[in-house]
Parts: structure tokens; sequence; C-alpha cells
């Protein structure tokens, strides 16, 4: 009889398992480039030339500039939601979690989210910047979520979560100003300072 092979069937394919870390080296080292550079300034030879893959290669699982733009912009939006998410569920309440995500977000400034798509915008087309609009706002949803559920709490005056999303977004740029930390000695306390003006504004 003839003995049958009882190897386990191979799961993905070791090139797609490759393409799919090239692609996302690719997206890592464009948003780094896009952030510090902006759009205009970074060309994809400079991409390829920082992760050691060629023009070629960049085609090969982007379909232009603005799609790779597209794709690196929203990847970081969605991490940035993932990690607002996370902090907040783990946080103790309400308060701690705003401050230590506003310690990290202080952490890592970036450039305003409108400035960099008012550079990119002419290169875009409309279903690119829809989709980073999207992103963007799968950030507002998280933080309006939570500040629901304090409003249902009655921990927060009644008001719209969206609005107070936006609004703890945006005090979170001036993380962009490069005197905080003479001003303020640290992330955290600057956070602290953000958050306690932030809340007691909205109860």
């Amino acid at each position: 009889m003839t003995e049958k092979s009882t190897k386990r069937l191979p799961g993905r394919p070791k090139h797609a398992e490759e393409d799919i870390s090239i692609q996302q080296t690719i997206i890592q080292t464009a948003s780094k480039l896009f952030m510090e550079y902006g759009y205009e300034t970074v060309t994809l030879q400079q991409i390829g030339k920082s992760c050691s893959v060629s023009k070629p290669t960049i085609y090969y699982h982007f379909t232009s500039k603005p799609e790779l733009f597209k794709v690196a912009f929203t990847t970081m939006l969605q991490n940035v939601s993932r990690l607002t998410s996370h902090m907040l569920d783990q946080a103790e309440d309400l308060e701690s979690g705003l401050v230590c995500l506003a310690e990290a977000r202080l952490g890592n400034p970036h450039a305003e989210i409108e400035t960099m798509l008012r550079e990119a915008e002419p290169f875009l087309d409309h279903a690119q910047i829809q989709d980073i609009r999207a992103a963007e706002h799968g950030i507002h949803e998280v933080l309006a979520t939570h500040f629901q559920r304090a409003m249902d709490q009655n921990r927060l005056q009644t008001d719209d979560p969206y609005f107070l999303a936006e609004t703890f977004s945006t005090m979170m740029l001036m993380g962009n100003r490069e005197d905080n930390h003479h001003k303020y000695g640290s992330n955290l306390s600057l956070g602290k300072k953000l958050v306690d003006l932030f809340l007691r504004g909205a109860q």
C-alpha cells in the first residue's frame, strides 16, 4: 500500500510573505520621508534608495506616487487610531487615559494634516482624499466614543462628542513647537496641563 504523506500543507507562499514585507518597508519609509520633507520634495527614487528597493519594485506594489502617499498616510492614521483605542481602553479612567495618550502624541509630533494635504491635494484624486479623511475620522470616532461614554456617566457635560474629539486632537498639535520642553519640562507635564484644561472646560 502506498503510504500517504502526512506533511502539513504549506501556508502562505514564501514569495508572498516577502512581497508583504517589502510593501510594509516601502510604506514605513515613505511615511517617514513624507512627514519630514512633505509631498512634492520626496521622490520615488529617494524612497527606493532609503529602503534599498528599485523604483520598478515600488511601482509593482503601488500604481503611483499619489497612491503610495495615500496608503502611507492612511496607515499612519490607522496606527494612531489603534494606539488611541488601546490607551483609552486600558486606562483606569478617561483622564488618565487622555494623559497617557497626550504624552505619546506630544512625543511624536507631526505636521498638521491640513498642511500635508494642502500640498498633496493637487496630485490626489477625490477617492484618495476621501480615504485619508476617513482614516482621520477613525481617530475622532475612537475619542468620541469615550467622550460619549463619559457623558452617559455624567462625568462630562452633554456636548457634541465629535467636536470634543477634534478639539482634543487640535490641542495635541502643540507637540510641533520646538520650545515646549523649555516651557513645560516634559511631554508628560505638558500633557497633564492640556488634559486638565480640556476636561475642566468640558465639565
